[in-house]
């Protein structure tokens, strides 16, 4: 597998996170046998990284290359194949095809979630209703097909959710559904172990490197609900840091008493900054 110097600059910039978490959820759903859901969810999470800003032109051209390629098979393993053999030579050796989840199922079962949502909530706000759908319900099927004695409750809203979005034809309504039951899951305990400083700043580097450009495109709107959903995401987690919910939600409640979302993107932006300096400082050099 192709590899990049430790030395040059990584070809996927702040993509990365977002790719190996893709990478990794797509590898289980594969390995299950659900290869139109793994391909599904690839698709969504290369969308998603081609809009990221600090992707390199090489890495874009690849990504597009490999979804042309893929579009022109006709065969779900095919198209799985090859989207993920692009990802993976881009991301290189030094990523493991998955990490150990906790040994508890419902800690299991949220961070797989997780991941999900680190995905599929910017997918959504960039407009790709389809593909946050895509990314949820695959990985609620991942969760159900792989996670051993998960608790009755948790494996029911994954099953009620799947079998209401076969009933629904609008992918804003099916990803809201999954959403609503990945949250209930959230609520049900906490998770094994804490987000670290390390993930804390993946995923509001992820969130800017999405968001600086839709607002200086002049959609300062889009900019706003990736910032407020990565803050709500960490809210909610029951492992992220008490220092950086009280500072996520503080700027959250700034922001819902102002009627201009300039100004909302900006309470916004401020508060990751503040972020990204203190987590990086509290990480070391």
């Amino acid at each position: 597998m192709a590899s990049f110097d430790d030395e040059a600059p990584d070809p996927l910039g702040p993509a990365r996170p977002l790719l190996v978490a893709a990478n990794r959820l797509a590898a289980r759903a594969a390995g299950t046998g659900d290869f139109a859901g793994s391909y599904a969810l690839l698709a969504c999470a290369v969308r998603l990284t081609r809009r990221v800003r600090g992707l390199s032109e090489v890495a874009d051209f690849r990504l597009e290359r490999a979804t042309d390629e893929a579009e022109n098979e006709s065969a779900p393993e095919a198209q799985n194949e090859a989207l993920r053999d692009a990802i993976e030579a881009l991301l290189g050796d030094a990523e493991s095809p998955d990490e150990a989840l906790p040994t508890d199922p419902l800690a299991a079962a949220q961070t797989l979630i997780g991941r999900a949502i680190a995905i599929g909530a910017p997918a959504y706000n960039t407009g790709d209703h389809q593909g946050c759908f895509d990314v949820y319900s695959c990985t609620a099927r991942i969760v159900l097909a792989t996670v051993a004695q998960l608790p009755e409750p948790a494996s029911a809203q994954l099953r009620d959710a799947l079998a209401k979005c076969r009933e629904l034809s609008d992918s804003d309504a099916q990803a809201w559904a999954m959403r609503h039951a990945f949250d209930a899951i959230g609520e049900l305990g906490g998770a094994g172990g804490d987000i670290t400083p390390r993930q804390v700043l993946a995923l509001i580097s992820m969130a800017i490197s999405i968001g600086a450009p839709a607002f200086n495109a002049g959609d300062h709107r889009g900019c706003y609900e990736v910032y407020a959903c990565t803050a709500r995401l960490l809210v909610n987690s029951p492992a992220a840091p008490n220092n950086v919910k009280t500072t996520l939600r503080t700027a959250l409640t700034d922001a819902s008493t102002v009627l201009n979302v300039t100004r909302q993107a900006w309470i916004m932006r401020e508060a990751l900054d503040g972020l990204l300096g203190a987590e990086a400082e509290e990480r070391g050099p």
